[in-house]
């Protein structure tokens, strides 16, 4: 096998994939070395590869494939000079300045290097002329002559050609096209500065905010972004009309790009720039590095020495609308607030200084820059930490200000005040301040217990509890007013569900709440709304019509008249839907059709469409956030598109699903002319579904922002779960699916293999009995049903680059629901759970009833951590579940870690909704199954942390991940699992 895996490498050095070609290596017995620096390559380890090419070019000085090997190390690496250096000592002939001066004409411009770049491009032949480099380098020449006319003529030439080489091939998704996207991306910034002195006017901060954005829109792709950022700052210093402070801008954006990558020689050499033109914001950037490298007290120290020489001057732009007094433009220093603000979070994370010491901290941070959602962000995470730590000790050994709620108060107004600055921190803030808010009112209404202290003292505290309760009602008014509908749209689930709450000085603001997010939104948000006035229970739905009420009142109250009245016909519109669309739920279908009508069936009133509602789908339930940059307008940004997609008509085909409770899909014509599919769900409470949809759809945020899981594209599928009441409601229809279990039976009929349940059941009774009969699994009862997965990408992708993109979807999803389901404890994933797009190979899971480890509690306990059975091994390709399928699992493990606050507070605002029963009852206790939300809670975060059950030190990413690998596919663990499950699959 040896050879063939060698074989497989040497094709796989052609594929930009190298987790694959990592896969393959690990089956190789010895790498040598040109196996070892082609996994360098591909992984970016640069420099490591760098080191080899130079000893290869001291022994084949003239080898133009290990000049080039070497050059590009040295450019992706951020080695600039050394790449000059490198390409004046190679000997000049036709053939190596074909293949150098490209990578000297951009090394030339990202180091200033004026006249070398003029000798290059003089250099260049009529064959390089159209090479891109060197016409970027042409360009930027023009630009330091001011020679407008040439520099306009040479950019409107290259993007000519550009543009002409885009073909239906290159554009069939971004992906294909990106290389020609960066070019014109580039283009576009290289004439936005360049044209700056050739119109004369100059706004500066709009012109700077809008690059800003330009970065931002490339995502986790830094490598892109270091290229961009080299052209802006040459086009801004030959421009001449940019400060020296601009252009620091520039070089301490790159310095972050490349501390963050792992790049640390890069970033200290961005930061040496970013100084040598006298912006001291660069000591920040300068302690970050050594806070990276390991030296947290030389961090530490350069960071306070900094702040104690004032070193730190604020070059922030303000925009046009904002006007401040000069004493208030004194306080606002970005640069200062950010150093305080690192400053308060490293000994804040240390843990050796006081409390106290570390609020002063970041109240400075405040001080120099009180719109820095960041700052009021980190302060209300140290009060939550304290919030957290106080809470989990007795009544009587609590402090007083955690007894009376202070602390609490002081979480939830640092919380909210930040979201008036900006959306990044959103999820990390409003579940938690609405979950302490509302549990603080909730207090109100529990008598205060404690062994220790008098009546009076306790009366006292109580007495201090009303008036912190209502300080902070006051907050949450306030900021209720203020702050734009759809930062409480995106916790719009979460504030429903408490609609009934008890306190009564709390609801009234919870109605507030909801009647500003629903007149804010009305098409989305009505949805929501309505399924609680259709609520069983009779205080909820009391409580829901109370809100239509409020919604009526606001109406009422509004200077359009137009838009109440428009608002007041949507919510008698959608009350008069729900109602149809509940009875299309609970129809009764007598006998088993395969198709029935609409109208004539289930008795549905066609004159309910078209309905201003948006069709509930995911793209239009979804809020879009605002960027993640400083100084954002909140007020400004739309959530949702001004045209959006609403109920046109419904069809009159209804396909009946085949199951026991006769799901039903309809058609609804939407107001683009398209069809779209929902599936009526009778029976079954999807508001555990929504939830957990709502759950994925962050976790999706994370891994796109990341830049390893962003360049592999990884992702969980998601769709719209919108319940009606709590038995039924609607689910978005996800076309051509295929389940696991359908697939693996069609294929093995076409082989003629036959499945004996009651032989299998006895094998495997027997094959769990003992250790010693564990290998009858192996041995008997697989060689029964042979590997046929991989035929199915085969038979669905027959053209090779679209079957190798399935295969590689499939596996990288199935890792990363295979993680992330491991996490949240979701078994039962036996084939009919599992299923598969047709259209593009992606791992697609439903039925999200078993979650917590409730699988540990069947009759049958379920012991793998999650399904890779070998016919799901098989088809990831040669390589198994080492290359990809590990190295996604990794990433997706590290990222959950990375965000484990997030993800714990935004689980425990599910688990302590008083609507919905995550945890349910257990058939028995398994000892190691959480029966609590507490429970759940702390199970959920040992396993993000890598604690196995019943160890006490956690493992590490790797292995952690090597651990679960092991469990899946341990053939005991496989053998013991239900029949159904089919580990035989």
């Amino acid at each position: 096998m040896e050879p063939l895996y060698e074989r497989l490498q040497q094709i796989y050095t052609q594929i930009d994939e190298p987790d694959g070609i990592e896969g393959i290596s690990s089956h190789l017995q010895v790498l040598d070395i040109d196996q070892q620096i082609l996994g360098h390559r591909k992984a970016g380890r640069w420099t490591a590869a760098q080191s080899w090419y130079e000893i290869l070019l001291n022994e084949r000085p003239q080898d133009s494939n290990v000049q080039y090997h070497l050059l590009t190390c040295l450019r992706e690496s951020g080695q600039h000079y050394a790449l000059l250096n490198q390409v004046d000592s190679f000997e000049a002939s036709s053939a190596t300045s074909s293949l150098t001066l490209p990578f000297a004409c951009e090394a030339s411009w990202v180091t200033a290097k004026w006249n070398k770049l003029a000798d290059y491009v003089s250099q260049a032949s009529e064959a390089l002329r159209g090479n891109f480099s060197i016409e970027v380098g042409r360009a930027l020449l023009a630009l330091a002559k001011d020679e407008k006319d040439d520099f306009t003529h040479i950019l409107d030439d290259m993007r000519r050609r550009t543009v002409k080489s885009l073909s239906t091939t290159n554009t069939a998704s971004l992906q294909a096209c990106h290389d020609i996207l960066l070019k014109l991306h580039a283009l576009t910034e290289i004439e936005t500065i360049g044209g700056v002195c050739r119109h004369g006017s100059l706004d500066k901060p709009s012109l700077l905010a809008s690059l800003d954005r330009r970065l931002e829109l490339l995502g986790a792709f830094s490598s892109e972004k270091q290229y961009l950022l080299g052209l802006r700052r040459a086009a801004m210093q030959l421009s001449r009309v940019f400060s020296s402070t601009d252009i620091a801008s520039s070089w301490l954006t790159s310095a972050r790009l490349a501390r963050k990558a792992g790049f640390i020689h890069r970033s200290f050499n961005a930061v040496l720039h970013a100084s040598q033109l006298g912006d001291n914001s660069a000591t920040i950037e300068h302690s970050r590095l050594l806070w990276k490298s390991g030296h947290h007290r030389e961090a530490i120290q350069s960071l306070r020495g900094a702040i104690a020489a004032n070193a730190f001057r604020s070059h922030e732009y303000l925009q046009g609308n904002q006007s401040l007094n000069t004493a208030k433009q004194q306080e606002q220093n970005l640069p200062k607030a950010k150093a305080h603000l690192l400053l308060a979070k490293w000994v804040d994370g240390a843990g050796q200084t006081q409390s106290d010491s570390i609020i002063q901290e970041y109240k400075q941070a405040i001080k120099w820059h009180s719109r820095c959602e960041r700052a009021h962000y980190c302060l209300g995470k140290h009060f939550n930490k304290l919030f957290e730590y106080e809470r989990a000790k007795p009544a009587s050994k609590r402090a007083q200000t955690s007894l009376s709620g202070e602390t609490a108060k002081l979480v939830i107004e640092n919380y909210i005040r930040s979201l008036a600055y900006g959306a990044k921190y959103i999820y990390q803030t409003l579940p938690r301040a609405l979950t302490v808010w509302l549990e603080l009112g909730l207090d109100m209404e529990q008598p205060l217990e404690g062994k220790h202290g008098s009546p009076d003292f306790w009366m006292h505290t109580a007495q201090q509890r009303r008036r912190m309760l209502s300080a902070v009602n006051a907050q949450v008014k306030k900021y209720c007013d203020r702050l734009p509908g759809f930062v409480f749209y995106t916790a719009f689930s979460q504030i429903v569900a408490r609609i009934v709450h008890p306190n009564p000085s709390v609801y009234p603001l919870l109605v507030d709440i909801v009647a500003k997010v629903v007149g804010t939104y009305p098409q989305q948000a009505l949805w929501t709304l309505l399924a609680v006035v259709k609520s069983s229970s009779k205080e909820r739905a009391l409580r829901g019509r109370q809100c239509l009420d409020r919604i009526h009142d606001n109406a009422k109250r509004s200077k359009n008249d137009g838009d109440a009245r428009e608002l007041r016909a949507m919510i008698t519109h959608g009350q008069k839907l729900s109602d149809q669309l509940l009875h299309v739920c609970e129809g009764d279908i007598q006998g088993k059709p395969s198709t029935i009508s609409l109208t004539k069936d289930l008795g549905f009133v066609h004159k309910t469409a078209p309905c201003r509602l948006v069709v509930p789908l995911e793209s239009t339930l979804t809020a879009s956030l605002p960027p993640g940059t400083d100084n954002v307008d909140m007020r400004k940004h739309r959530a949702f598109p001004k045209e959006t997609v609403t109920i046109s008509a419904f069809l009159d085909p209804v396909l009946v699903l085949n199951s026991l409770q006769k799901p039903r899909k309809i058609s609804i014509r939407g107001s683009d002319g398209r069809v779209y599919a929902l599936l009526c769900k009778p029976k079954d409470d999807l508001r555990k579904d929504q939830r957990l949809m709502e759950f994925n759809t962050m976790i999706n945020r994370f891994l796109k922002k990341d830049a390893e899981s962003s360049q592999r594209r990884l992702y969980i599928k998601t769709y719209a779960v919108t319940p009606l009441n709590e038995e039924c409601g609607l689910i978005e229809w996800v076309d051509n699916l295929k389940t696991l279990r359908e697939i693996l039976l069609s294929m093995y009929r076409q082989k003629n293999v036959v499945i004996n349940y009651n032989e299998l059941r006895a094998l495997l009774n027997e094959a769990c009995s003992s250790p010693s009969k564990s290998g009858m699994f192996v041995d008997q009862i697989l060689p029964k049903f042979p590997v046929v997965f991989h035929e199915w990408f085969v038979d669905m992708f027959p053209e090779p680059g679209a079957w190798f993109a399935a295969r590689l979807r499939y596996t990288r999803s199935c890792a990363v629901m295979s993680i992330v389901g491991h996490v949240l404890g979701l078994g039962d994933r036996h084939g009919e759970n599992i299923l598969f797009e047709e259209g593009n190979g992606g791992t697609f899971h439903v039925d999200f009833n078993c979650l917590f480890d409730k699988g540990l509690t069947f009759e049958k306990p379920e012991l793998v951590p999650f399904r890779l059975t070998h016919n799901m091994v098989d088809a990831f390709g040669a390589y198994g579940y080492e290359g990809p399928f590990r190295k996604s699992s990794e990433l997706t493990l590290r990222i959950l870690r990375q965000h484990e606050d997030t993800l714990m507070t935004i689980l425990e605002t599910f688990l302590y909704d008083p609507t919905t029963d995550f945890i349910g009852k257990k058939k028995k206790h398994a000892g190691i199954v959480p029966d609590t939300p507490e429970g759940v809670l702390e199970s959920v975060r040992n396993k993000v942390r890598g604690l196995l059950p019943m160890e006490s030190v956690p493992l590490s990413v790797e292995g952690y991940v090597d651990e679960l690998i092991k469990q899946a596919t341990d053939p005991r663990r496989l053998s013991a699992m239900y029949l159904g499950w089919c580990a035989f699959f």
